[in-house]
């Protein structure tokens, strides 16, 4: 399996990021810069995060992502409606609470071990952002038409 960072904005409003093995630095630090690109749009939209088959960030990596954080809080508070995190991993686990208790996520934020759930939350999300025709597209793409998320 190839490393590497991978977004898929094709049904925005959902924004999907897929880690895949271990990112270097330079891999981890260009994440972050197309991620701010997302939340530098001005429109509101939700995440999933899919670290399920990501390798466990360096030392480093942690404190580009608290610094990002910081960086951004404002905005993410203001743009992002919802994240959910696909984590099957007990360590990957464990290094995204030590990020979260450094710097808290400023949105609604929700660890799970599936897409479906990731999916049900995040459409609950736009729904209650108002974006109720946008959560029915994608739900529709996915299979899950008439099942309301909650």
């Amino acid at each position: 399996m190839c490393a590497g960072i991978t977004f898929d904005d094709s049904l925005w409003p959902l924004l999907i990021v897929c880690f895949r093995g271990g990112a270097s630095d330079k891999q981890y630090a260009e994440m972050l810069t197309r991620s701010s690109s997302y939340v530098e749009r001005g429109e509101r939209y939700v995440s999933i995060l899919d670290v399920s088959q990501a390798g466990i960030p360096t030392a480093a990596q942690r404190q580009m992502q608290v610094e990002w954080l910081r960086k951004h809080d404002t905005r993410l508070h203001e743009r992002v409606l919802g994240n959910a995190t696909i984590v099957t991993s007990a360590p990957i686990r464990l290094s995204l609470s030590i990020i979260f208790h450094i710097k808290p996520l400023p949105i609604p934020n929700v660890a799970v071990s599936d897409l479906d759930s990731a999916l049900r939350f995040v459409l609950g999300k736009l729904e209650e952002g108002g974006l109720s025709s946008d959560a029915e597209r994608i739900r529709h793409h996915y299979g899950l038409s008439g099942v309301h998320a909650g």
